[in-house]
């Protein structure tokens, strides 16, 4: 390779590493501008699909990445937080989403990168509102964005030189059916391999602002790009449930039926109407291209996906003896998007609270009927919580490291409290299912009327928990502020069982032993109501952010 091949290979990759850097910090600031949006829009996709297809786009356009928007689909499915049906429909909208940096990288406005990043930058050190400084970082992210193709376009100019451009050139003028899959492939391939449509769409842009790409090679590297992107999808759904994988499907089917359409019917319809909303403009035709083949294929595939996500069933059917894995549905994946990933752990905060409340409802049963089962489950399901507490530590930790908000910040720490608390009510749980083991060997008996406010207790206390765990999924804070009413009703009839408790004692009717006994009981479930009404101040908290 000669000198001056070595120079326009390294421009290249040069302007092609600046284009990727400004879509980064686009992205990063775009969604510290909309913090917290993210997750309302996702949870608004469950009212309907057409829902779902706007949410997708918006989410799209914010973190600048439809293959980031699926990844992520993909881990709120595999942790139960999302649908098929809706996932299908936020995977529609993503597609539509992502071709907005095509249509902004098709205006000529390389002349003006060097004033938007200086102007931009300007705002961006010396503003004392954080507000001015984010949407700044959104420009400065364009400008170099600009500058990057600055660099592609003049690195792609001497290359017309060259004898075997011009044929290229002058093959795909003409392209037979054959010749437009081929293209279809390389597109696809090098999607896989760089895993950045929007930097392989930005790079075609400048290639047809000097001449070297036509609108029909065009469009058939945007069809293999738009099937080659889901590839990473299907790569990320490797370790999830089937459900997830099935979402990461949907995202293959959808965009290589959409292809299949365009080569088998619409091919030279759809070349005619790009021409047509742009006579001259090569880019504009492409970025049009990549924009209305995702809306149109979402438009043609709205109505089928309940057929879609049947036909995912079937590619991925389920296993005959499908086996719960004993992990985390905390995903990686998430830590992406902070909003999300906060979410997801508030998600697996409301299971381990909801496993630790079982577990206390067992430790009581087994004082109360002296059931050895019930043992059992409280000394095989106590490790479960421990290592449940652990991942979301490590897991919060990890988005502690990541570009987060300041009120994200405040409640990645109220989790890490209230993990604590929840892990303590198995602890408690796991104290009392001892109670139990020691009651039985050595003969002690509570008197009926021990055993009934016991029990008394203990269902009270469940009822709270029942309401306690929607409220953890939820983020209800005015449940939450009336549970803590029934708290305090709990924690005054604890005073009145010890009260009662030791008139018994004074009576004669229970003995010293099972006095004791009763007295620990009460004390544990005492605090088990301390730690729940610790996890109802979380919520109230948590709700502020």
């Amino acid at each position: 390779m000669s000198f001056a091949n070595l120079l326009i290979a390294f421009q290249i990759l040069g302007g092609s590493g600046l284009l990727l850097y400004g879509i980064e910090v686009m992205k990063d600031s775009l969604e510290l501008v909309t913090e917290g949006k993210t997750l309302r829009l996702l949870e608004m996709s469950r009212k309907s699909t057409l829902k779902s297809i706007f949410a997708g786009m918006i989410v799209t356009m914010i973190n600048q990445k439809s293959t980031a928007t699926t990844v992520m689909v993909v881990g709120l499915v595999n942790a139960g937080m999302m649908s098929l049906v809706q996932a299908a429909g936020v995977i529609m909208g993503a597609n539509i989403g992502t071709t907005v940096t095509a249509q902004l990288l098709a205006f000529r406005v390389e002349l003006l990168a060097p004033c938007i990043v200086g102007v931009a930058v300007f705002f961006w050190k010396y503003t004392k509102s954080k507000k001015i400084e984010e949407l700044a970082g959104i420009f400065v992210g364009a400008g170099i964005m600009f500058v990057g193709m600055i660099f592609i376009e003049s690195a792609l100019l001497p290359l017309l030189q060259y004898p075997s451009v011009q044929q290229f050139i002058r093959w795909s003028e003409n392209l037979s059916q054959g010749g437009f899959i081929l293209i279809i492939l390389v597109g696809f391939l090098l999607t896989a391999v760089l895993r950045s449509s929007s930097v392989i769409t930005g790079i075609m842009i400048a290639m047809s602002a000097r001449g070297l790409l036509n609108l029909d090679a065009g469009l058939a590297l945007i069809l293999g790009i738009n099937i080659g992107k889901c590839l990473t999808a299907v790569l990320a759904a490797r370790g999830a449930t089937r459900t997830g994988k099935r979402a990461a499907v949907i995202h293959l089917l959808f965009n290589t039926f959409g292809a299949v359409l365009v080569v088998l019917f619409f091919r030279g319809w759809f070349e005619e109407l790009l021409f047509f909303l742009s006579p001259v403009n090569v880019g504009r035709q492409i970025a049009n291209a990549h924009t209305l083949f995702n809306l149109g294929t979402a438009v043609i595939c709205l109505p089928l996906v309940g057929r879609l996500v049947g036909l995912s069933g079937k590619i991925v059917p389920a296993r005959k003896q499908e086996v719960k894995a004993d992990t985390s549905s905390l995903d990686v994946r998430m830590l992406e998007t902070p909003g999300l990933a906060l979410a997801q752990t508030n998600n697996e905060i409301a299971v381990m609270a909801e496993l630790s409340l079982e577990l206390f409802d067992c430790s009581c049963k087994a004082v109360l009927t002296g059931a050895e089962k019930y043992v059992t489950r409280v000394e095989e399901e106590e490790s479960n919580v421990i290592r449940m507490q652990k991942e979301i530590e490590v897991y919060l930790v990890k988005l502690s490291r990541r570009n987060i908000s300041e009120a994200q910040h405040r409640s990645l720490n109220l989790m890490l409290g209230v993990t604590g608390d929840v892990e303590r009510i198995s602890d408690a749980a796991f104290t009392i299912s001892k109670l139990a083991t020691f009651k039985k060997k050595n003969g002690i008996h509570l008197s009926e009327d021990a055993k009934k406010e016991l029990t008394d207790l203990q269902e009270l206390i469940m009822n709270v928990a029942e309401g306690l765990i929607p409220t953890i999924r939820n983020g209800d804070a005015q449940k939450a502020n009336r549970l803590l009413s029934a708290e305090i009703k709990l924690g005054n009839m604890e005073e009145t069982l010890r009260e009662s408790h030791v008139e018994r004692l004074n009576q004669g009717v229970c003995n010293p032993g099972s006095g004791v006994l009763f007295l620990d009981m009460v004390g544990h479930m005492e605090r088990v109501v301390d730690y729940m009404r610790r996890i109802c101040f979380y919520v109230i908290d948590n709700d502020k952010y």
